[in-house]
Order: structure tokens, then sequence, then C-alpha cells
């Protein structure tokens, strides 16, 4: 669950290695950012598609959420990685 909604891409995030998630985190970022600039325009249009506009922002709060949980997730797999590492030599 993300943001009280089921999310396959949550799922997929958690069972990324630390490459596909330092990738993922990347792509999340990008995405986010054309979905912001698409947002601008559709402010400055004349009326206002305001529900157009409430689905773009609630698909960069998702964004947002998503890269934050990979971000946390890539952070503890590499101290786990540390450890691991710490122990072995």
């Amino acid at each position: 669950m993300l943001l009280g909604e089921p999310s396959p891409s949550l799922a997929k995030i958690k069972t990324m290695n630390m490459v596909k998630l330092a990738a993922k985190i990347v792509s999340l970022r990008e995405e986010r950012s054309r979905m912001e600039a698409k947002l601008i325009k559709l402010q400055a249009r004349d009326p206002l598609p305001n529900e157009k506009i409430k689905l773009g922002q609630d698909t960069v709060e998702r964004l947002n959420a998503l890269e934050a949980i990979a971000t946390d997730l890539l952070k503890g797999k590499a101290e786990r990685k540390a450890l691991r590492e710490q122990r072995g030599h």
C-alpha cells in the first residue's frame, strides 16, 4: 500500500537489487520533473483543467513517496552490505 492505494510499483521496488534501485530512483526523478513541467503548463491554461491538475499533483506526490521509499531501501541495502563486508574481512 502506498498513500492508501495498492501499488505494484512499490512491490517491484522492494525486490530490486542495489543497481536496479539506483536506476529506478533516477527514473522516478526524471518522471517527476516531466510531470512538474506538465503541471506548470496546465496551470497556465484558461480555463484551468482542475481535474488534470489534481491528477498531476497526485502523481507527483506518489512519485515523491516512491522515490523516498526506494532511497531508504537503497541506503539500508548499502549499510547491510558494508556490515557484511566488514565482518568478512
